[in-house]
């Protein structure tokens, strides 16, 4: 800053200078000061520039020198005002060099000011040791929801801010925290499309199995001689449950179908469609199992199916027998593999 202030000093006396020049001539001695001036100017801003300054300083530097050349000819010719038009030119362009060489000093100073808070950065390994935590709250979600997340990313931000702060770089060490952040926010929306995704998927298997169950009620309830305007309205529930696709609204459509059979009272054989639910899971992990009797299982099947043309047909006695005696082959086989 202190070539800035000789700097000012030097614009202050160019206009005293000016102020004493008569139209006329200029005196010998006047003459030199202006030259001296200029040329002191050129001299000072010649030792702030660098090669790594701007070719736009450089440029201003070529311009501002031939205008002290053209001034010292303008003075050896006595034309005044050719004179005081260089001489102005010159220190308009050594100002303008100048402020441009204070604007780069400063830039210089605030990256100092960032160095030194980076160099002072506390040590953020609590930082890290939560999101390590958050991290594996995340795989566990992804794994519960079978969703394939790719977290090999986050696992090597986390080697490298760890590494950093062993290495007592903390100021990297916060920006590779940062980094691991927003890869989070990343990872996290991934894997809210994919659950929303499987719920929608497991909202769709479940509405179609009730959509089955919908089918036996509802021939059902025609086997008891339900009235026509009931038979209407769970044919209307069946329609509007088959052709919706969002979770919320799948619910929604099953609760209200539940309160038509709480209305009409045509709750019989909702138990006998639960435990017929139970039997369908406990046969779908057998056949995944190595040993067990393919042809047993198809077995089931038939008798499953079975069971569910007498739950139609409003047999319910029969179906509920016939239900007692698979789910009780079923426990015996389940029981013997494990």
């Amino acid at each position: 800053m202190k070539f800035v202030t000789s700097f000012a000093l030097l614009i202050l006396v160019a206009s005293m200078v000016f102020g004493g020049i008569t139209s006329s001539a200029y005196a010998a001695d006047d003459s030199a000061i202006l030259l001296k001036i200029a040329k002191r100017a050129q001299e000072q801003i010649s030792n702030q520039i660098s090669d790594d300054s701007s070719d736009k300083i450089k440029k201003l530097f070529e311009e501002g020198t031939q205008q002290v050349a053209f001034l010292e000819k303008s003075l050896q010719s006595d034309d005044a005002s050719a004179a005081k038009e260089h001489f102005l030119s010159a220190m308009k362009i050594f100002k303008e060099i100048s402020r441009h060489l204070t604007i780069s000093v400063s830039d210089v100073a605030s990256q100092d000011e960032i160095s030194s808070v980076r160099d002072t950065a506390k040590n953020p390994s609590n930082d890290l040791q939560r999101l390590q935590s958050y991290l594996d709250n995340l795989r566990t979600i992804a794994k519960k929801h079978d969703a394939s997340i790719n977290f090999s990313e986050l696992d090597e931000l986390v080697v490298k801010a760890r590494q950093q702060i062993d290495e007592h770089q903390f100021a990297q060490a916060l920006d590779t925290i940062h980094e691991i952040k927003e890869t989070i926010v990343d990872v996290n929306k991934e894997l809210r499309e994919k659950a929303s995704k499987q719920e929608s998927q497991r909202a769709k298997v479940y509405a179609q199995k009730y959509l089955e169950q919908l089918d036996r009620l509802i021939e059902n309830a025609k086997n008891q001689g339900v009235s026509d305007e009931i038979i209407e309205k769970l044919e209307s529930a069946k329609e509007n449950l088959s052709s919706i696709d969002d979770p919320r609204q799948i619910i929604e459509e099953i609760r209200k179908i539940m309160s038509l059979k709480d209305q009409f009272e045509l709750t019989k054989n909702d138990r006998l469609e639960s435990r017929i639910l139970q039997v369908e899971k406990i046969l779908s992990k057998l056949y995944e199992v190595d040993g067990v009797d393919e042809e047993y299982l198809l077995n089931a099947e038939i008798t499953l199916q079975s069971i569910k043309q007498n739950l139609n047909d409003g047999e319910f006695e029969t179906a509920n027998e016939q239900l007692r005696d698979l789910a009780k082959q079923l426990a015996e086989i389940k029981n013997f593999l494990q």
